[in-house]
C-alpha cells in the first residue's frame, strides 16, 4: 500500500517546474506512504514514475519503481497483488528472472507476457502506472472494484500527470483551477462525486475497471464492467450447497489476503460481515495471534461492543475496544474533512479513521468487511419491501398507488409500502429531485446542473435494465461502494499509514453471489442469508440475525450544538464567496427547521463539506 506519482511529456524533456512538482507530491503524499520513497527518471528524462512506500511484502527488497530484466519496463503500484506466488511460479516457469519478492514485480513481467490484457489475471487490490521505454507508452489501470484510487490530469505544454490523490496534482503549475459545475450537482444529489468527474475541471479519476494508455494519443477504456446477469431460469441449487460453498470462497479469499510480512488483523464490529472474516481467519490460522478492534460510542444505541466482545472472547483474539467520545472525533473534524479533498458527504469517515488510528498501533494490514451489503443483500432497502413486488409491477399500482399517496398522510402507517407500491423500477432508483437541485444554483448555470443530473439518471436507467432490488444491488456495487465506502476507507486508513483489505471483493466470490437468484438473499425479513447460515454454528442468535447497524456519528445532535455555528459560517461561506454559482436559500432553510428539530443533517454536512473543497478551486 503506497502512494503514488508521476508525469510523461512524450515531446520534451521534464523542466525544472516539472521536478520541483515532483517533490511537492512527494511531501503531499507521504501519509500513504512513510517507509520510503523513490522517483526514477526514464526515456531521457520524458517521463517520472514515482513511490512512496508503505512496506507490507518483501520489506528489505520491494522498493519500487521496479523494473523487468533490460529496464525496459517499469512499474509503481498503489495496493496488493494477492495472486502474486501463482503468477510468479507462472513467469519464472517462462523464463522471466525476478530480483525482489515483492508482489508487484509480477506486473512487468506479466505485461511482457500479455500486454494490457495482463488485467485479466490480477487478483487484488490496486492503481498502478507501467512505462514502455521501447514504444514511449504510459499504462495506467486501477482495480475492478475500485479499492484504490488514481487520479490524472493533461498538463500545459503537453502531457500526463497522476498520482493516488487529488491534492498532489492541484500543485501542478498552470493548471486550470475552473470548477465542475455538474460535478458539485452530482455531489449534492448523491453525497459524493462519481468517476470519472471531480469538482476540478482540469482533474480526472479513473473508474473502477479503468485503464488508460497514452503514448501517440490518450485512450481510457473499461477493462472490467460489474454487471449482475438477469434473472437466471435454471433450477435452484441445493441451498446447503450453496451456504458451503460461499463459506468455502470466503475462506479462500481470506487466505489469499493473508499474505504479508507484517501483522495482519481484522476489524470486528460484532455485525456478521467482520464475525464471518474473522471466524475464516481463525479457521486458517488457529494458534496465530490475531489483533482484532471494535469502535464504541458514548451513545449506547450506536454501540456493537458487547457483540463483537462475545466473538472475540470465543477465538481467543487480541482484542481492543476503541471508544470515541464526541470532543475525540470533533477534534480531527476540519482536518479529516479537508483531507478527502474531493467534497465528501459521510460523516462515519470520523470514526473510520479514529478506528484506523488504533489499529496502526498494532498493525500494518486489518481485514474489513466492505462490500458484504452490497453483494449478499445487506442493505434494508433491498429486502424491506421484498414481497410486494410482483404487485408493484402490475399494471396501474403505480399510478393508483400515486393518488393514495397524495392523501394519505406522511405520519399515518401504511405511508412506507405506499411509497413503495407508487414508484417504477427506475423510480426505485433515480431518487434525486432535479428541481430540488437545481434550487442550490443560480439560473446561469442551469445547463451544467441538468447535465451532471442526466448522466446519473442514464446511470440508473442502464441498471434499471433489470428488476428491483437486483437493479439497486448492481447500482450500490458499482457506484455507492466504490465512490464513497472505499474512497471513505481508503482516505481515512492511509491517513494512519493503514492499509485495509476486504475479502468479500473476491472475483471468484463475488462472480458466485451475483449469479445467485436473488430470492436466495432474502428470507424471514432479513437479507444476508446465505452468510448468516454459512457462520459456524456456536455464534449465538443474537449476532447471526441482527439488523445492519451504521456506523455514523451523532451528527444531526452535532448540528444543533457543537457544530451549530460551524455550520452556519459555512453557509455564510456559501452565500458570500460562491454566491454567484450557489443558491443557499434553501438550504439555509433547511438549517433553520434543523434547529427546530427537523433532521436535514446529511444534506447540511454535504454543504459543510462542500463550503471547504470549494475553496481551492476558481468558480469563474
Amino acid at each position: 500500500m503506497c502512494g503514488i506519482y508521476g508525469i510523461f511529456r512524450p515531446n520534451d524533456a521534464l523542466n525544472d517546474r516539472d521536478l520541483t512538482w515532483a517533490d511537492q507530491a512527494q511531501r503531499l503524499l507521504r501519509h500513504r506512504g512513510p517507509d520510503g520513497h523513490r522517483q526514477r527518471l526514464l526515456l531521457d528524462n520524458r517521463c517520472l514514475l514515482a513511490h512512496n512506500r508503505l512496506s507490507i511484502i518483501d520489506l528489505d527488497g520491494g522498493a519500487q519503481p521496479l523494473s523487468n530484466e533490460d529496464g525496459t519496463l517499469w512499474v509503481v503500484c498503489n495496493g496488493e497483488i494477492y495472486n502474486y506466488i501463482e503468477l510468479r511460479q507462472q513467469l519464472v516457469a517462462r523464463g522471466h528472472r525476478f530480483s525482489t519478492q515483492s508482489d508487484c514485480e509480477t506486473l512487468v513481467h506479466l505485461y511482457e507476457e500479455k500486454g494490457v490484457a495482463l488485467l485479466d489475471d490480477l487478483e487484488g487490490m490496486f492503481a498502478f502506472a507501467i512505462f514502455d521505454v521501447r514504444n514511449q507508452q504510459l499504462f495506467l489501470a486501477r482495480d475492478r472494484f475500485g479499492e484504490k484510487p488514481l487520479y490524472w490530469t493533461k498538463v500545459p505544454g503537453g502531457g500526463v500527470a497522476f498520482a493516488s490523490e487529488i491534492k498532489a496534482l492541484q500543485p501542478f503549475p498552470g493548471l486550470s483551477r475552473a470548477v465542475d459545475i455538474a460535478a458539485v450537482a452530482q455531489f449534492l444529489a448523491v453525497g459524493y462525486v462519481p468517476a470519472p468527474r471531480t469538482h476540478w475541471g482540469s482533474i480526472h479519476k479513473l473508474r473502477a475497471g479503468e485503464q488508460l494508455i497514452y503514448g501517440s494519443e490518450l485512450k481510457t477504456s473499461l477493462y472490467s464492467q460489474l454487471r449482475f446477469p438477469p434473472a437466471t431460469t435454471d433450477a435452484p441449487a441445493n441451498p446447503e450447497d450453496l451456504v458451503h460453498e460461499l463459506w468455502r470462497l470466503l475462506v479462500a479469499s481470506v487466505r489469499l489476503r493473508l499474505r504479508s510480512d507484517v501483522p495482519v488483523g481484522a476489524f470486528l464490529s460484532g455485525g456478521i460481515d467482520s464475525t464471518a472474516i474473522v471466524c475464516a481467519t481463525r479457521e486458517l490460522e488457529p494458534a496465530a495471534k490475531l489483533h482484532t478492534f471494535c469502535a464504541t460510542f458514548e451513545d449506547q444505541n450506536l454501540d456493537e461492543a458487547p457483540y463483537a466482545r462475545q466473538i472475540a472472547d470465543h477465538l481467543a483474539t487480541e482484542h481492543e475496544e476503541v471508544r470515541f467520545s464526541s470532543p475525540e472525533l470533533l477534534a480531527v473534524f476540519d482536518d479529516l474533512v479537508d483531507h478527502y479533498d474531493e467534497p465528501f458527504g459521510d460523516p462515519s469517515m470520523l470514526p473510520t479513521f479514529a478506528v484506523c488510528c488504533a489499529a496502526r498501533r498494532a498493525c500494518k494490514v486489518m481485514l474489513s468487511g466492505d462490500g458484504g451489503d452490497e453483494f449478499l443483500g445487506g442493505y434494508r432497502e433491498f429486502f424491506r419491501y421484498f414481497n410486494l413486488n410482483p404487485a408493484r409491477r402490475f399494471p396501474g399500482v403505480n399510478q393508483t398507488a400515486g393518488l393514495l399517496r397524495k392523501i394519505w398522510p406522511d405520519t399515518l402507517r401504511g405511508i412506507g409500502p405506499i411509497t413503495f407500491l407508487s414508484k417504477s423500477d427506475l423510480d426505485l432508483l433515480a431518487e434525486h429531485d432535479a428541481r430540488h437541485s437545481l434550487s442550490s444554483f443560480r439560473a446561469d448555470y442551469f445547463p451544467d446542473v441538468v447535465q451532471g443530473l442526466h448522466e446519473l439518471r442514464e446511470e440508473s436507467a442502464n441498471h434499471a435494465r433489470l428488476p428491483y432490488p437486483v437493479s439497486r444491488m448492481e447500482e450500490m456495487a458499482t457506484s455507492y461502494l466504490p465512490e464513497q465506502i472505499l474512497v471513505k476507507v481508503d482516505r481515512a486508513s492511509m491517513r494512519s499509514a493503514l492499509e485495509c483489505r476486504a475479502p468479500f471483493l473476491d472475483r471468484k466470490l463475488i462472480e458466485f453471489l451475483i449469479a445467485l437468484p436473488v430470492e436466495t438473499h432474502f428470507q424471514r425479513g432479513h437479507g444476508k442469508m446465505l452468510l448468516r447460515k454459512a457462520l459456524p454454528a456456536w455464534v449465538p442468535s443474537e449476532i447471526r440475525w441482527r439488523n445492519k447497524q451504521g456506523f455514523t456519528p451523532p451528527m444531526a445532535t452535532w448540528l444543533r450544538t457543537t457544530l451549530q455555528s460551524k455550520m452556519q459560517q459555512a453557509l455564510h461561506e456559501c452565500a458570500n464567496r460562491f454566491g454567484g454559482v450557489l443558491d443557499t436559500t434553501e438550504i439555509q432553510r433547511k438549517f433553520n427547521a434543523h434547529q427546530a428539530g427537523a433532521d436535514h443533517a446529511n444534506e447540511l454536512f454535504r454543504w459543510y463539506a462542500l463550503s471547504r473543497t470549494l475553496r481551492g478551486v476558481d468558480l469563474g
